[in-house]
């Protein structure tokens, strides 16, 4: 009995076929997996560096956002989106910025400034909060990581707390 090699090369291009299938597969759920853990190992930080009154009706405020990473497989870029500084209590609402279209690559640990000129009727309502005044930094970033099948984005909440000592 004789093999006929031409009835045995569709068997085999079809087990080639799956093999590399299965290797793709494979590949490509060790990614997401990985981009899973990144998600969910991402933690956001809310410093305030400085606070000055610039003018009778102004005052700056400055912060750094630092974005922790543990071990990041997944290449990804950050936007800070809108945010808003609000009192403690969230009464009292001081303002509404955004930092605009800039993505900034993310590594282990990014630090990002972000900075507010309260003015008008906003830095009036700061100078009618108490004497020591704890804020709030309420805002989302957008995380943009770079998979094997495109670019998933996600929205995710960031707050800071912080206190004042009006001047």
């Amino acid at each position: 009995m004789r093999f006929d090699r031409r009835r045995l090369a569709p068997v085999g291009l079809l087990v080639l076929v799956l093999v590399v299938s299965l290797v793709l597969l494979a590949w490509a759920e060790r990614r997401y997996v990985e981009f899973l853990e990144t998600l969910q190992g991402i933690q956001f930080s809310v410093q305030l560096t400085d606070f000055e009154q610039i003018a009778p009706q102004q005052a700056r405020l400055r912060w750094v956002v630092t974005v922790t990473i543990p071990n990041p497989k997944t290449p990804a870029s950050l936007e800070l989106l809108d945010w808003r500084v609000r009192s403690a209590d969230e009464r009292t609402h001081l303002g509404y910025y955004t930092t605009g279209e800039t993505q900034i690559a993310l590594a282990s640990v990014t630090q990002i400034p972000a900075e507010a000129l309260i003015e008008g009727t906003n830095f009036e309502k700061l100078q009618r909060l108490a004497s020591e005044t704890t804020l709030l930094f309420v805002g989302s970033a957008r995380v943009v990581f770079q998979l094997p099948q495109g670019r998933e984005s996600k929205i995710i909440p960031v707050v800071g707390v912080f206190a004042l000592q009006n001047q």
